[in-house]
């Protein structure tokens, strides 16, 4: 059996470039159709928090990677709607734990609702071996290219 071919710097390129044009793409179907492409961070923050649980600003912002600021920023919108709240940290006096709040969780599911209406319009144009290897690739892709 033939070794698979290494993948070439221009191959990496290729791939890093269709990554940003679908992730457009879908940020644009998303808007159109649930209209929260624009909360694209509140989004994902609020999947982190219902998917992970409790954690720090330093530690949302490490595990995507996006600046702090960046993060307490969405963070801090989010609060001011009700859909997270600072609890206590056990394992840190002054760095507070983010959690979603039964609001957030609700928005979170809707949003989620929404947007698996949209992508199952999409879904018969694919195999499921398809888009788990898709998934796979972009998933090692973010664990081993590091900032």
């Amino acid at each position: 059996m033939k070794k698979p071919q290494q993948a070439s710097a221009e191959n990496i390129l290729d791939f890093a470039v269709a990554v940003i044009e679908f992730y457009f793409r879908i940020e644009a179907v998303s808007e159109a159709t649930a209209g929260f492409a624009t909360a694209g961070g509140e989004w994902g923050t609020l999947r982190m928090l219902v998917k992970d649980g409790p954690q720090t600003v330093p530690e949302m912002a490490r595990s995507r990677p996006v600046s702090r600021q960046h993060c307490q920023t969405i963070i801090n919108a989010l609060e001011a709607q009700g859909l997270v709240e600072f609890v206590d940290n056990p394992k840190h006096k002054t760095s507070k734990l983010v959690r979603a709040t039964k609001k957030g969780r609700a928005r979170f599911e809707s949003m989620r609702k929404q947007f698996l209406a949209a992508s199952g319009v999409y879904a018969p144009l694919f195999t499921a071996s398809e888009v788990t290897m898709a998934t796979d690739v972009c998933r090692r892709a973010r664990e081993v290219i590091q900032v």
